[in-house]
């Protein structure tokens, strides 16, 4: 809680912040995809669930390294595994 209410900004504003998700979004993805699954088990919606699972694997080649943004918005660009969507 102390670390929300330390924030001035939202991190989606912050895009020097994107390379660091990007990053590590190996390890959200897959972890997407299962929430996704118990969702659409649930019957309840599973939108949001498989658009973040979506972008995480769009990031996957970019595991453990430094992207800079530029990098990090070409690969959002391209569909999973670097194919062109």
């Amino acid at each position: 809680m102390d670390i929300a209410q330390g924030r001035t900004t939202n991190y989606l504003a912050e895009t020097a912040y994107f390379p660091k998700v990007a990053a590590r979004s190996w390890r959200w993805g897959p972890e997407m995809w299962e929430a996704a699954h118990a969702l659409e088990e649930a019957g309840l919606p599973t939108d949001l669930a498989d658009a973040a699972a979506s972008v995480m694997g769009r990031w996957t080649g970019l595991k453990d390294t430094s992207p800079d943004l530029a990098l990090v918005l070409d690969e959002l660009h391209k569909g999973p595994q670097g194919d062109p969507t």
